[in-house]
């Protein structure tokens, strides 16, 4: 990957194919994990995962949290879906070949948003809530946190694209 720049109007970023197909999976298992958010076992890796995607409004799991979840999950959802969406369409065309990726506003906003959701999701699946988590991780584990990290370097990467033009 080279990592994203601003071109006048527009962020751009070239992905390998093979990174191309990391994250338009990943997206495409944000929507699945989303779109099934209802049929979650409780206490299981997704049921950790749809909770950091639509995290409890008062924390207590009580009645206003589930009112709350009532009036807001299904909007949320649709959003969430749409933002991945987003990112798997603008990497259709560069599944072959290593091709620039082009973001205008509009579509940085979705990808960012679906960068944190997979970061979201692979860390509640991974265990991990906090900096220190990294060293208890073994065998698969250790792959799935490389891809979180090169998540993190490439949301980075857009972060400092779109603020390049404030500086």
């Amino acid at each position: 990957m080279t990592p994203f720049a601003r071109e006048g109007d527009v962020i751009v970023a070239t992905f390998e194919p093979a990174e191309t197909e990391i994250l338009v999976q990943l997206a495409d298992d944000v929507q699945q994990l989303l779109a099934d958010a209802a049929e979650a076992e409780p206490d299981s890796t997704r049921s950790r995962a749809i909770d950091r995607l639509l995290p409890a409004a008062y924390g207590d799991g009580g009645d206003d949290d589930a009112e709350f979840r009532r009036f807001t999950s299904e909007g949320l959802v649709e959003r969430k879906i749409g933002n991945a969406q987003s990112v798997i369409d603008t990497l259709q065309g560069a599944k072959v070949a290593a091709t620039p990726v082009r973001l205008n506003a509009a579509a940085v906003q979705a990808w960012l948003r679906c960068l944190t959701d997979i970061r979201l999701s692979i860390a509640a699946g991974l265990g991990i809530d906090g900096d220190d988590d990294e060293s208890s991780l073994a065998g698969s584990d250790r792959y799935l946190f490389d891809v979180y990290r090169w998540l993190a370097f490439v949301q980075e990467s857009l972060l400092d694209a779109l603020e390049a033009d404030f500086s």
